[in-house]
């Protein structure tokens, strides 16, 4: 039996994987354990959703049979939190680096004590928490990382990552600027994790850490060469593993999402994940662009979910949270934030989608949806109804579908949860 300690920040984007992957690993027998930083759960009314979610996700954790490793809370936390749901491009990913970088020391002594009570084998964390590669190489365990997708590695001709330029605009001053500011921001990464090394007396390369593959031992990637047109080669230990889909709950079967799906009808699912869905004016264009095609729509609503009430009716079902990935299996299309997770999943489900990003990965995904040929970006700056509308023509064409179950196809009998867990225990054993 080997031991395992995951880690992540406690958001659904970076933890769906790591549960499923852990889920497996506690299948077949190991002792599984996760760190994450615990969100006090005072007046759950009055939280933003993120910090609701991240309030109620300990609990999940438990049901998912994991040992929790509670991280405390640094106190900028939640400002740095608070304005990344409403920031837009580079600010967002300056905002967010801030985020995951918050509390670091701190938090990589105490995963780093767990680790050595608790005689961790090999730690399995999010790229983007670097306490728990710094808690790794202080104990000198294995560190696997864990990528969404193969974002944010080079692409051949791509606008720089987080910039939101696409990837034909010229050449000129704003491109050069926005590249530079995006190298200033990878650097400044690089800085706060060296010096939170130094203080650890952690020996540790910090010179490019977001820039290429982060781990010496394994680097794991819940993607496919198929699913990253234009990727560069990627240096170090790196395996792509497929989606990491989390298992089918039996009793989300149920869920009153999955009956509201009317047969005969084309339906559109509507999510803007867990960060960024306090957004009701987003909804709204959305919705209204929507109402001029003959769609039902399904509505993961979050934080906007009373205010979208009174748009429910005979054609559009709003809902607080839906079992997204069973959903994806019965709607049509997707329209969607470009989060890693709902990405990935609608690719897996062959699912076309119009991608409206804030920032960071999400600008990403979107042009990556674009470069594959099965969906559509309409940035925030220049979201409306016709734009939605419009766009959802775009992608409802029979050769867009047609790209996205080819697409699909590909990752017929591939099992990304499977092929990570075990590349996790052949490191063991090497």
């Amino acid at each position: 039996m080997a031991r395992i300690l995951m880690a992540a920040h406690p958001t659904a984007g970076h933890t769906n994987a790591l549960r499923a992957i852990g889920g497996r690993l506690r299948e077949l027998g190991h002792d599984l354990a996760i760190a994450t930083v615990v969100a006090p759960a005072r007046f759950p009314g009055l939280m933003p959703e993120p910090l609701r979610f991240a309030s109620q996700l300990p609990e999940a954790l438990r049901q998912d049979g994991l040992r929790l490793v509670p991280l405390r809370p640094a106190p900028a936390a939640l400002w740095y939190g608070a304005r990344i749901t409403r920031a837009r491009g580079l600010d967002e990913l300056g905002w967010a680096l801030r985020l995951f970088t918050t509390g670091m020391e701190g938090h990589a002594r105490r995963i780093a004590e767990e680790i050595e009570a608790s005689g961790t084998d090999v730690v399995l964390a999010d790229y983007l928490m670097p306490a728990a590669l710094l808690a790794a190489r202080r104990t000198r365990r294995p560190y696997v990382a864990l990528y969404h997708s193969a974002l944010p590695f080079p692409v051949e001709g791509a606008a720089p990552f987080g910039s939101g330029l696409e990837d034909d605009a010229p050449r000129d001053a704003t491109w050069t600027q926005a590249e530079q500011r995006g190298l200033a921001l990878l650097r400044w990464f690089d800085a706060r994790v060296a010096r939170a090394a130094k203080r650890l007396r952690v020996p540790l390369k910090t010179n490019g850490l977001l820039a290429a593959p982060i781990s010496d031992d394994l680097n794991l990637m819940a993607t496919t060469p198929a699913l990253e047109p234009g990727l560069e080669p990627l240096p170090g230990p790196v395996e792509m593993t497929g989606p990491c889909l989390p298992r089918p709950v039996p009793s989300s079967m149920d869920d009153p999402a999955l009956t509201a799906i009317r047969p005969g009808r084309t339906h559109v699912y509507v999510s803007l994940g867990t960060v960024f869905n306090d957004q009701p004016h987003v909804f709204h264009a959305i919705l209204d662009g929507l109402a001029r095609h003959d769609v039902d729509v399904v509505v993961s609503a979050g934080a906007s979910f009373e205010r979208l009430q009174a748009r429910a009716g005979p054609r559009t079902q709003v809902f607080r949270r839906v079992p997204q990935v069973p959903l994806l299996q019965k709607v049509d299309l997707v329209v969607t934030h470009g989060g890693n997770n709902t990405v990935q999943e609608s690719l897996a489900a062959g699912r076309p989608m119009v991608v409206v990003p804030f920032g960071g990965d999400q600008l990403a995904n979107a042009r990556r949806v674009e470069r594959l040929g099965v969906g559509r970006a309409v940035p925030p700056s220049a979201l409306s109804a016709d734009a939605i509308a419009h766009a959802f023509t775009q992608v409802s064409q029979p050769e867009v579908a047609t790209k996205a179950r080819a697409l699909a196809a590909t990752l017929e009998g591939v099992d990304g949860t499977e092929r990570a867990a075990q590349a996790v225990l052949r490191l063991l054993t090497t």
